[in-house]
C-alpha cells in the first residue's frame, strides 16, 4: 500500500474513547472485560452456599449472623475480549480519494489501537476470493507496532465473496467480529444482501458479537460524471459505457440509497450492529459515529 495510512495525529483522541461490548467473555486471559466466571476482582457477583474446600477469606460473616448459615462471596473475574478485524481486499476497494483500501486500513488500525489499550486480543484477517491471510493474535500495547507493520503490508486486488471467505476463518472462541467492506460483490443488489445475511447469520451462530464497518467513496456517495464515459467494474475488469446524464445520476442515487437501507435493515434484523463510513472521513468523524451508536465509550 503506496498512500501513507497514519501519522502523528491518527491516534489523538482514541485514548479517550473505548470499545463496547455486549457478550460476557468466557475464555481468555485476565483482562478488563467482566466475563462469566467468577474470581477475585474487587466487583462482587453473588452469594452460594459454602462448601469444604472453599476459601474462608471469603466466608460472609454477616450473613452467618443473620442466618446461622455460612455463605461465601463471589467476584466478577475480568477476561480480555477477542477482537477479529477482517479487511475486505478486493479491487473494489482500491478506488476513491482517499482510496477505501486505506480508510480499511485505517479504521482497522483504530479499532485495534482501542482493543489493545484495553487488554484486549486482536486479530486481523484480510480477505479476497479464495485467499484468506490471518495475522498472529496481538496482544498489550507492544502488540501495535506488529499491527501497524500488518495493516500497512496489505494488497487490494481480485474478487470477494463475503459469506464464503469468512467462513474459512477459525472462530475458536466467543468474541467480536468486525467487518470492514464496501459490501460489494458479483451479482445483483438482492444476492449481495443474501450474502451480508448469510455472513451475519454465520458469525452469530459461532457466537460472535458483529460490528459492519460499510465503508464507501466520495465518488460512490456523490458521483460527478458528464458526457458518454466507460465504467469499469475493478473486480471483473468489465466496462459499461453510459452517458451521465441528470436522470441516470438521479436513478443511479435511488438504487445506492435503496442498497444502504437494505443493509442498514438486514445488520439490525440480525442483531449486528452498523456504521456507515465515507473514505474522507476524520477518525474524529468515526468516533462521534460510534459514540452515537453505541459501540464507542468517551471516558
Amino acid at each position: 500500500m503506496e498512500e501513507k495510512i497514519f501519522d502523528g495525529s491518527f491516534f489523538r483522541g482514541l485514548d479517550r474513547v473505548k470499545l463496547v461490548t455486549r457478550i460476557t467473555m468466557q475464555g481468555g486471559r485476565s483482562g478488563m472485560r467482566k466475563s462469566a466466571a467468577k474470581g477475585s476482582s474487587v466487583e462482587f457477583a453473588d452469594f452460594r452456599e459454602y462448601v469444604p474446600g472453599d476459601d474462608i477469606r471469603r466466608i460472609d460473616w454477616n450473613t452467618y449472623g443473620r442466618m446461622d448459615k455460612l455463605f461465601v462471596k463471589l467476584f466478577v473475574e475480568e477476561r480480555e475480549a477477542y477482537y477479529s478485524v477482517i479487511i475486505d481486499t478486493s479491487s473494489s476497494m482500491d478506488f476513491g480519494t482517499p482510496s477505501k483500501g486505506v480508510c480499511a486500513a485505517r479504521l482497522a488500525g483504530a479499532i485495534s489501537y482501542m482493543a489493545l489499550n484495553n487488554l484486549d486480543r486482536v486479530r486481523l484477517s484480510a480477505i479476497c476470493e479464495d485467499k484468506i491471510i490471518n495475522s498472529s493474535d496481538f496482544t498489550g500495547k507492544q502488540g501495535f507496532n506488529k499491527a501497524m507493520s500488518w495493516l500497512g503490508n496489505m494488497e487490494f486486488e481480485g474478487k470477494t465473496d463475503l459469506y464464503k471467505s469468512i467462513r474459512g476463518i477459525p472462530f475458536n472462541q466467543k468474541g467480536v467480529t468486525v467487518i470492514i467492506s464496501d459490501l460489494f460483490s458479483a451479482g445483483t443488489t438482492d444476492e449481495n444482501i443474501e450474502g451480508i445475511a448469510d455472513t451475519i447469520r454465520y458469525l452469530r451462530y459461532m457466537k460472535q458479537e458483529v460490528l459492519v464497518l460499510h465503508v464507501l467513496s466520495p465518488e460512490e456517495m456523490e458521483p460527478s460524471l458528464e458526457g458518454t464515459i466507460g465504467l469499469e467494474d475493478l473486480e471483473t475488469g468489465d466496462i459499461l459505457r453510459v452517458t451521465a446524464t441528470s436522470h441516470l445520476c438521479k436513478q443511479y442515487k435511488q438504487v445506492l440509497d435503496r442498497f444502504l437501507g437494505k443493509v442498514k435493515e438486514c445488520t439490525k434484523h440480525y442483531q449486528a450492529h452498523y456504521i456507515p463510513v465515507c473514505s474522507n472521513e476524520t477518525v474524529d468523524t468515526f468516533i462521534y459515529k460510534g459514540i452515537r451508536s453505541g459501540q464507542l465509550e468517551s471516558f
